[in-house]
C-alpha cells in the first residue's frame, strides 16, 4: 500500500481551480467569482483561499488586481498556452498516455450515453454544441467541447466514467491552437454533431463511430503539438 500524502486546504482548492483551467472551463482573463463565493464553493476560509490564489499567481495561472475593478483573474491566451507547451515539452509520453485514457473511456461513454441519456443530458448536449457554433476564438471552442464531453459522461449515467472524464479532461492541458490546419475545427465539429444525432437516435453503433471521428482529430493534434513543444 502507498503512504498516504496529506494536503493543506488551500491545496485542494488550487487543485480545483487548476483543473478548471486545464480542462478549458474557465476561459483566459476571466474573472473568479468573488472570494466569498469561493471559499463558501470550497468550504475553506478566506484566509486559507487567499493562499490558494497566491499559489495559482506565483505558477502564473491568474493575475491577481488591486482596487475597485480589481480581483483574480485567469491568465491570458498567451500565457497559458506557453504554460501548457512547457508542460508537454517536460512529458510528452505523459501526454499520449492521457490521451490513450480519455479515448477508452469516452468511447464507452458514448455507447452507453446511446442508451441511457435522457432529456437533460441532450439539452446539455445541444447547449454546448450551440456553444461550439458561436465560438469566436480558440478558447471557447475549447470550452464548449470539454462541457460537451463533460455531459457525455453524466448522461453514461455511470459515475466512474464520467469522473474519469473529468480527469482526464483535467490532465491533459493542451495548448490553444488558434489556426488549425487542414479544416480541423470544421472536422471537429462535423464529429460532435454526428455524435449528438447518433445520441439522440439512440444508435450506439453510430456514436461509437463518430467519438472514434473525434479521436483521429485528437491524436493527430497532440502529435502535433508534442511536436512542437519539443
Amino acid at each position: 500500500m502507498r503512504p498516504v500524502e496529506p494536503q493543506a486546504a488551500h491545496g485542494l482548492a488550487v487543485d480545483l481551480l487548476r483543473r478548471q483551467i486545464h480542462a478549458g472551463l474557465l476561459l483566459p482573463a476571466e474573472r473568479l467569482p468573488a472570494e466569498r463565493q469561493l471559499s463558501d464553493k470550497f468550504g475553506i476560509s478566506r484566509v486559507t483561499l487567499r493562499e490558494a490564489l497566491r499559489v495559482l499567481e506565483t505558477h502564473q495561472y491568474i493575475t491577481v488586481r488591486r482596487g475597485a475593478q480589481g480581483g483574480a483573474f485567469v491568465t491570458d491566451e498567451d500565457r497559458l498556452t506557453q504554460l501548457a507547451r512547457r508542460r508537454m515539452s517536460r512529458a510528452p509520453a505523459a501526454a499520449m498516455r492521457v490521451v490513450e485514457f480519455l479515448t477508452v473511456n469516452q468511447l464507452a461513454a458514448a455507447r452507453l450515453a446511446a442508451a441511457r441519456r435522457g432529456t437533460a443530458d441532450l439539452k446539455r448536449l445541444r447547449q454546448a454544441t450551440d456553444m461550439m457554433h458561436s465560438a469566436l476564438n480558440a478558447p471557447q471552442r475549447k470550452q464548449a467541447e470539454a462541457l460537451f464531453l463533460l455531459a457525455l459522461g453524466d448522461a453514461s449515467q455511470n459515475p466512474l466514467l464520467a469522473r474519469a472524464i473529468e480527469d482526464g479532461l483535467a490532465e491533459l492541458f493542451l495548448p490553444f491552437e488558434g489556426n488549425l490546419p487542414d479544416g480541423s475545427a470544421v472536422d471537429a465539429l462535423k464529429s460532435f454533431e454526428n455524435l449528438l444525432r447518433a445520441l439522440e437516435r439512440e444508435d450506439a453503433s453510430a456514436s461509437e463511430v463518430a467519438m472514434a471521428e473525434l479521436h483521429v482529430l485528437l491524436w493527430a493534434a497532440i502529435r502535433r503539438m508534442t511536436r512542437n513543444a519539443a
